[in-house]
């Protein structure tokens, strides 16, 4: 096994470090703008600290193991997970009102796994990155 480490691009965004630290460090925020339609079809587990979803035979799941304020949130894999997973937002204040918002995902996969996934992980977090972007403003 080796260790995979995904970088998404840095985004700017119009909100304070402390908003987006609180939406961030509360799980129960991550589905609050799903369409009721996608949810209907998982079964999610979902308390501030966790949330777990099962959706086609395949569960995933994530915690929140730490929280520093204003600066960092990381998350690592909860309950069953077919490999072993953390990803982290890193936030930099840059003014009252703006935010550079960077999300960083470290991994173990087998040489099998790397193969078949590694450059979807990459696309997750790409695309996790753009919806980010578009969902809370974008900064000249």
């Amino acid at each position: 096994m080796s260790t995979t480490h995904i970088e998404g691009r840095i985004v700017r965004v119009a909100r304070p470090a402390s908003v987006l630290f609180s939406i961030f460090t509360d799980l129960t925020n991550f589905t609050k703008n799903i369409p009721t339609d996608m949810l209907s079809h998982a079964d999610l587990q979902l308390t501030p600290d966790t949330l777990i979803a099962k959706v086609k035979g395949l569960e995933i799941g994530i915690h929140v193991i730490e929280r520093t304020p204003f600066t960092r949130v990381k998350y690592e894999q909860y309950g069953s997970s077919p490999f072993p997973f953390c990803f982290t937002i890193n936030l930099e204040s840059i003014s009252t009102n703006t935010t550079d918002v960077q999300i960083t995902m470290d991994t173990e996969l087998s040489g099998m796994y790397k193969m078949m996934i590694g450059s979807k992980l990459q696309e997750v977090v790409d695309k996790v990155t753009d919806q980010l972007e578009t969902a809370m403003g974008i900064q000249p």
